[in-house]
């Protein structure tokens, strides 16, 4: 007589996990290539200017506000708990409250999109930059992170960012007992989110190497100031 392999069969079984990690990794591999190839052939085309970035966004109906140096709204974002780059949207109050600021288009500028649109909404989130940010670079980076977002994966949930800017602000990111206390959900939406930025971070620094730099060069050729 052959011996079950599987003594849990038709229960919970506590060995045999009921997710399988490894297709699981493979396609989290597939959502993260996927959303790296979008967002370079977004930069591929739009890389020029700031402007260019902004007015992609924005033809995908995410409105970007830039904040025009006033420390004021600085820290009105501050004390609704956001900061400056792309904000997932949010169940809570705050989130509605971040809408009502930001429809105070009086005191800071929403920037004007070229070609047609079909009408912003903040339903994919939003864009929220200062000045000093309104940057190809950083713009590049938090568009990936946008994208990601679209694409349903994980980490941009309220827990998960709630997660990720304690693990910051109070850790420095640094790994302490405080994380091996925590429930295993809670230690799922942490490792998302770092996932999630890391993977920005890889990007940026790719298509820096790929697009920003090189394009740097060739526009000072004609000043002859490109280094050998």
């Amino acid at each position: 007589m052959v011996a079950n392999p599987n003594p849990y069969a038709g229960q919970e079984n506590p060995i045999i996990p009921d997710v399988d990690t490894f297709k699981l990794v493979a396609e989290t591999h597939k959502q993260v290539a996927a959303v790296a190839a979008t967002a370079r052939d977004a930069i591929k085309t739009h890389y020029t200017s700031p402007d260019s970035l902004a007015n992609f966004i924005q033809r995908h109906q995410t409105p970007v506000y830039v904040f025009q140096g006033k420390l004021l709204h600085s820290f009105c974002l501050w004390l609704l708990g956001f900061e400056p780059g792309f904000i997932p949207p949010r169940a809570g109050l705050r989130y509605r409250l971040l809408q009502r600021f930001l429809g105070m288009q009086s005191r800071f500028s929403q920037k004007e999109t070229q070609g047609q649109t079909t009408g912003f909404h903040f339903n994919h989130g939003v864009f929220v930059l200062t000045q000093p940010l309104f940057t190809v670079g950083f713009i590049s980076h938090q568009l990936h992170h946008w994208l990601a977002y679209r694409s349903g994966m994980k980490g941009y949930s309220d827990r998960s960012q709630q997660l990720y800017r304690d693990f910051w602000g109070k850790n420095q990111g640094r790994i302490g007992q405080e994380v091996y206390k925590m429930k295993a959900e809670d230690m799922r939406a942490l490792k998302a989110a770092i996932n999630r930025d890391l993977e920005a971070l890889q990007f940026l620094k790719e298509i820096a190497d790929e697009i920003l730099i090189p394009a740097k060069q060739a526009r000072r050729i004609p000043h002859g100031k490109a280094s050998a």
